[in-house]
């Protein structure tokens, strides 16, 4: 049925029909009763595997999930019921950024502490402080007095965690986790290609000058990177940035002037614990987005119906 309204809707467009609208509609519809069903059928499945828990599995508590993954995001202990019923009922995007927030907070920042320790320097000796980690890498460190101790945290951070770090940063800020696709990969493209090509050639390289050649190698690198990046065959770390670079440099190409999706990630270190900071992003994301995903007036795609499970469409 989905197909064939779809199929309606695009041969009507195509021929230019005075009616595709109604066809619109009825795909439209469609879309809704699919996402209605959908979502009955996940209601039932996640009943079904509940009822089929032991007895003394079964949650049988008055909080919501909602509320359970707060408490999972803030390192405190949940029942095995508990953490059944979360396992079954939650978001699974939502328990992979509790159980992150819950790693950063616990695991994450004792191991960070120890190390500290290791060289004497301890907690109370970094509390307030800010960890800031650029799109190219750089650690910048804040909120400690003493220069030795900060440049002393700062190498550490470079050293061993920044990339760990950014790693929690993405899975747990809003403004990156709720991107689009097109956003989202655009986004994290940035920071993987910038702090490969400054790992590689030691300096910043200016994204906005790179072009894609005609042979289809790309332009505008430095030597030592061009080399590596346009010559090195069966290598999958060069292989990705590669294919990370040709989609920066269309879309940037797209983006025009409202400029590239930089953020900075960003912590704190409040009392013995570390925390993410949202930063945001220095361009508007909400416009980039609708260049990446243009939606233009009277286009049969700008009135379409947003189904919120695409994977199963």
């Amino acid at each position: 049925m989905k197909t064939q309204c779809y199929g309606n809707l695009q041969s009507a467009y195509s021929r230019k029909n005075e009616n595709w609208r109604d066809y619109l509609d009825a795909y439209n519809a469609v879309l809704r009763e699919t996402e209605r069903n959908y979502s009955k059928e996940m209601e039932q499945l996640h009943q079904k595997q509940f009822d089929s828990l032991p007895e003394e599995k079964k949650y049988k508590g008055e909080r919501t999930v909602e509320e359970l993954l707060q408490d999972l995001a803030e390192g405190k202990d949940l029942s095995e019921a508990e953490r059944e019923y979360v396992k079954i009922f939650a978001n699974l995007k939502g328990a992979e950024k509790a159980q992150q927030k819950a790693e950063l907070k616990n695991s994450f920042s004792d191991e960070f502490a120890k190390e500290l320790e290791s060289i004497g320097i301890f907690r109370e000796d970094i509390e307030g402080m800010q960890v800031r980690i650029g799109s190219n890498g750089t650690v910048t460190v804040d909120g400690i007095e003493e220069e030795a101790v900060r440049k002393q945290v700062e190498k550490l951070v470079e050293k061993k965690y920044s990339d760990k770090m950014y790693r929690y940063y993405i899975g747990i800020t809003d403004s990156v986790g709720n991107l689009s696709y097109n956003a989202y990969r655009y986004a994290t493209d940035i920071q993987e290609v910038r702090r490969y090509l400054k790992g590689v050639t030691g300096e910043d390289i200016s994204l906005e000058d790179l072009y894609m050649m005609p042979d289809g190698k790309i332009g505008g690198l430095p030597k030592k990177a061009d080399n590596l990046i346009n010559n090195t065959k069966n290598n999958a770390k060069t292989e990705q940035m590669r294919e990370a670079l040709q989609n920066i440099i269309g879309n940037i190409r797209i983006s025009g002037d409202l400029g590239i999706p930089d953020f900075t990630s960003q912590f704190q270190f409040m009392d013995g614990v570390f925390s993410i900071v949202d930063s945001g992003f220095s361009v508007n994301m909400d416009a980039l987005d609708g260049r990446l995903t243009p939606k233009s007036s009277g286009d049969v795609y700008s009135d379409m119906y947003r189904y919120r499970f695409k994977k199963v469409l």
